[in-house]
């Protein structure tokens, strides 16, 4: 009973281990929302439903049960078993004293043992007088046998192996969580982008919704002109098709932002036809950002430099570790078995009679492998000296990002003076050409042209605020962190 009692103990201890993974079915939600939404509204939605995000989270969760196999390594191994077994035999052979086989059964033939009493003692012997014959039968059996046992084993490495084994675990626990870090980094991103996009077509729809006005505005001053005969039919059929390709672009500039949109729901990770209202509040302001303090902070925010910085200290535990092998190990064990044989008529028992208790302590030293240690050795020190490296090239392509962002966000803002101020003077322009060609005083040719011209300025300006913001994303997710 007690080797079923330990042997559901520890099923009962293997059972209650915590399952940190669970079986589940990922949804597209369906976004929906009464009031308008800004990007980190849709941002903090992505965190829960975009699949890379939500794949990476998952991914991390599985380093604590890593880290707890690490610390497993401090402690005994128990392993428990039960076995019976059953065993049948017949030897109808056997071997005689000069090397020749025979068969069962054989007779031998010798004195018959007696029996006598002298003085009140009982002496026994034979008696060569008389001879009796023994035939021995072919010899068979069965048995059966119960065993249960316990053994508890604990190995300390004395190179301090297991150590550095937990440290590392520890480490890639964090690295883990900045690789985490690195995705909603890159999720927010990703995010803002394509929140700009969306304004940035919506507004350009609506400017070709002007603009198509401004096409048939045109076009009725043309007809009037021409029934008064001051233009000829050329100027109508113009003004006729320029209403027709504006129509055309409208339905180009329908789909652009069909698809905008279609692109953000996507990275949300919601149903891609959502539909919901974006805040449309955004200008260009004076960037009062220093370099020099935007580079020293990417390298305590960007989680790719702290990841190469963390890998470093991996490597550099490696090379602790391969350096450990070559000292040697401690081994203690403590073994508890019980066992009983019985014949085939017995049944076997959870709970053996005989006993055997041992202790072993043992220390290995592993002195010579073919110089596969010095070789594991060797390349640990070269991994961390790759590592070193790597940290370097992060650190150049960090500081890169960074001043590339800076000079991007720098050069649309002074951009950003010109192209306003160029479409308030293409406005003007325009609205004096409309007011000459309606008295008559320039041709349909000047006043096509103040259009395209104002359109133009128009785009330029839109594009020129949202890539204000969108390089102030890219910016934010060089350094690391939010800058606003």
């Amino acid at each position: 009973m007690k080797c079923l009692a330990i042997l559901a103990a520890a099923g009962m201890l293997a059972a209650g281990l915590p399952v940190l993974a669970e079986d589940i079915t990922p949804e597209t939600p369906r976004l929906e929302s009464a009031t308008p939404l800004g990007p980190e509204d849709l941002y903090d939605y992505a965190l829960r439903h975009n699949p890379d995000h939500r794949k990476a989270v998952a991914t991390s969760q599985a380093s604590g049960i890593n880290t707890t196999a690490a610390w497993g390594t401090l402690l005994p191994v128990v392993d428990v078993g039960y076995s019976v077994s059953e065993n049948r035999y017949f030897q109808p052979t056997y071997v005689n004293p000069n090397g020749s086989v025979a068969s069962y059964p054989y007779t031998e033939t010798g004195p018959a043992p007696v029996a006598d009493t002298i003085n009140g003692h009982v002496f026994f012997g034979f008696d060569p007088t008389n001879q009796v014959s023994i035939t021995y039968p072919a010899p068979e059996g069965e048995s059966r046998n119960s065993q249960g046992w316990v053994q508890l084993r604990e190995t300390i490495r004395l190179g301090g192996q297991q150590l550095y084994g937990i440290r590392n675990a520890n480490l890639a626990a964090d690295m883990n969580a900045l690789q985490v870090d690195a995705s909603q980094n890159n999720l927010r991103y990703n995010i803002h982008q394509n929140y700009y996009l969306v304004l940035a077509r919506k507004r350009l729809l609506n400017l070709s919704q002007q603009v198509l006005e401004q096409r048939r505005e045109q076009l009725r001053l043309a007809q009037a002109r021409f029934e008064i005969g001051s233009v000829t039919e050329l100027d109508v059929l113009q003004a006729e098709i320029d209403v027709g390709n504006q129509e055309n672009a409208i339905i180009t500039a329908q789909n652009n932002l069909t698809m905008a949109r279609e692109d953000l729901n996507r990275i949300i990770g919601v149903d891609l036809s959502s539909s919901y209202d974006l805040k449309d509040d955004y200008a260009v302001f004076l960037p009062q950002y220093q370099l020099d303090e935007l580079v020293n902070a990417s390298f305590a925010s960007r989680p790719e430099y702290r990841l190469a910085e963390q890998q470093v200290e991996f490597q550099s535990n490696q090379v602790k570790s391969r350096r450990g092998e070559f000292l040697p190990d401690f081994t203690a064990s403590l073994t508890h078995a019980r066992s009983q044989n019985s014949g085939g008529n017995v049944d076997w028992t959870l709970n053996p009679r005989n006993r055997n208790t041992s202790v072993n302590l043992s220390l290995s030293w592993n002195l010579f492998s073919g110089f596969a240690d010095r070789a594991n050795y060797e390349q640990a020190r070269v991994d961390l000296n790759n590592a070193r490296y790597d940290r370097k090239a992060q650190e150049q392509a960090v500081e890169q990002q960074v001043r590339q962002a800076f000079y991007a966000l720098q050069e649309t803002y002074q951009q950003s003076r010109i192209t306003e101020k160029n479409r308030e003077l293409a406005a003007r322009q325009l609205a004096l050409e409309q007011e000459r060609y309606r008295l008559g005083a320039t041709s349909q040719l000047n006043l096509r042209a103040a259009q395209v011209t104002f359109e133009q300025a128009e785009s330029d300006y839109i594009a020129n605020v949202f890539s204000f913001w969108s390089n102030l994303t890219a910016l934010e997710n060089s350094v690391g962190k939010s800058l606003r």
